[in-house]
């Protein structure tokens, strides 16, 4: 099998785990007590602070519920408790992950992703990666090359031999402005697909 690449780089949500982004844009409102067509403008307009790490969560929900007209919240870490609850993996991801280490593939995961969503990550103990870059530790985001350099410096692979994988079209433009291969996430088997095409994983009916 002719491997064209020695790392792979996965997203997070909408690729390791369903996209949490919708159920918690309603949980939030609800919560707050206003309409999530309130709340989108108010968490769009801070939210990148809140993931690139530069403000508290205490200080995220002050400006968001100033300009949505709500109360703050009233609790340790409401972006937290709403995460851990629409928090759904994809089973086959996962070990697709697994998989590729163990053949000898480096892999990482790259997520544009808040610090309460860090300590889940961790408190979930189920990391078959062998780099974790978030851009809440890391003061950038997607699709800003910092933040795929970084991933590709502590792989220490080389970009035309590293995949990244989103389900984000500009996240994975940004990968390839850094060099990187990449793919536009859709589903597991395109995935397979792709990764069989670059010699990653062996073709379906094969032992090698």
């Amino acid at each position: 099998m002719n491997r064209r690449i020695d790392a792979v780089i996965f997203d997070w949500g909408g690729v390791l785990i369903d996209n949490p982004a919708p159920l918690m844009l309603e949980r939030f409102a609800h919560a707050l007590g206003v309409s999530a067509a309130a709340l989108a403008p108010a968490l769009a307009r801070h939210g990148q602070a809140f993931q690139r790490g530069t403000c508290s969560e205490a200080d995220f929900w002050s400006a968001v519920c100033r300009d949505a007209g709500a109360a703050v919240p009233n609790e340790p870490s409401l972006w937290g408790r709403v995460f851990r609850e629409v928090y759904r993996p994809r089973p086959g991801m996962w070990q697709l992950a697994r998989d590729l280490r163990r053949a000898g593939i480096r892999t990482a995961l790259l997520s544009n992703t808040e610090p309460p969503g860090v300590q889940y990550f961790h408190q979930r103990n189920e990391n078959p990666f062998d780099v974790l870059v978030f851009s809440c530790c890391e003061g950038c985001c997607k699709p800003e090359p910092g933040i795929y350099l970084s991933a590709l410096q502590r792989l220490g692979t080389s970009a035309p031999r590293t995949l990244f994988i989103d389900d984000n079209p500009q996240y994975v433009e940004g990968a390839r402005r850094c060099g990187l291969e990449g793919v536009v996430f859709s589903d597991e088997p395109s995935l397979r697909k792709a990764l069989m095409l670059l010699g990653a994983i062996a073709p379906e009916g094969t032992g090698s």
